[in-house]
């Protein structure tokens, strides 16, 4: 049995926001040079990438030494393999969601199989950034940062907790908030943009101080004046997430139905400009953070007596 464990995929990459040509070769470039470590246990592997020609297809490569994992303290009923296929394909989630967070829309990833040693897994990686690329339709009053898969990687490792499976901070509690794009549901994704948004403006200290006048005055300080309409927006949107919280607003059923309303669909098209304007704003306030290579938020006020 050979002492080292392959991983493949074919990641199918598709385009909702179709950047230019010469963004798409920068992206393509810099996920070819791109080669983050996979910690497992006591050992980890190097993802190795490269882009094809047409820029359709992602293919991915990890190689784990078999010798440095402890199967012997899996139980036999749970399968080492499973623990092991779920991590690999859990870290290319995590490395597809970095991408998005330097270059928010333009990863969307369709049902692509992963192989180990050889042989397809049952698991397929989906992932999906469609909300982000609706950002750059609806929010152009948002400006990005340019920044680099590595910036971004770099910060992730170093900065936050996002490797882990549960959030300990204000910001890794936002990041995990954003993760959810890649599975929202138009209804429930509300719920947890706003999550990741209030776990960074909200600081709680100030009672008197309601949450949206802290997500006003603070995201304005920070990202530049916020036009009504998207103040408008993120009022509208607290007003639906109370709804979930509290059980009076209405919700769709977790798998799709073809019974649509179209008085209730028009209703969900209405509801996702809120939702972008949030996320727009989650991603925006995100990149400042990692351009500043931070992962706190103070507010200062100054008083000038001239």
């Amino acid at each position: 049995m050979s002492s080292v464990i392959t991983y493949e995929s074919k990641l199918l990459w598709g385009k909702l926001y179709r950047p230019s040509q010469d963004v798409l070769l920068k992206i393509a470039d810099e996920i070819e040079a791109f080669h983050p470590k996979v910690h497992i246990q006591e050992t980890s592997g190097i993802i190795k990438f490269s882009v094809d020609k047409d820029k359709t297809c992602i293919w991915a490569k990890i190689e784990i030494d078999r010798s440095a994992l402890f199967l012997d303290d899996i139980p036999e009923e749970i399968g080492w393999e499973n623990i092991l296929d779920e991590t690999i394909v859990h870290r290319l989630k995590d490395i597809l969601f970095v991408v998005n967070l330097a270059y928010p829309g333009c990863i969307h990833v369709f049902k692509s199989n992963v192989y180990r040693d050889g042989r397809q897994l049952p698991i397929k990686l989906t992932y999906s950034s469609d909300i982000s690329g609706w950002v750059y339709e609806k929010c152009e009053w948002l400006t990005f940062e340019n920044l680099s898969i590595q910036q971004c990687w770099d910060w992730i490792v170093s900065k936050t907790n996002f490797l882990s499976y549960i959030s300990r901070t204000p910001i890794d509690r936002a990041l995990f908030a954003l993760s959810y794009e890649s599975i929202a549901k138009e209804d429930m994704y509300i719920f947890y943009v706003m999550l990741g948004i209030e776990a960074i403006y909200n600081d709680g200290s100030n009672k008197e101080d309601s949450i949206m006048e802290q997500l006003r005055r603070k995201a304005q300080a920070l990202l530049g004046q916020l036009p009504r309409k998207a103040i408008k927006s993120l009022n509208e949107m607290y007003g639906m997430r109370s709804k979930l919280v509290h059980g009076s607003a209405n919700i769709y059923k977790c798998w799709p139905s073809e019974d649509y309303d179209e008085c209730e669909f028009g209703k969900l098209c209405e509801e996702r400009q809120f939702t972008v304007t949030a996320t727009g704003i989650l991603l925006a306030t995100i990149q400042k953070f990692i351009k500043a290579n931070a992962n706190t938020l103070s507010e200062t006020i100054t008083i000038e007596l001239k």
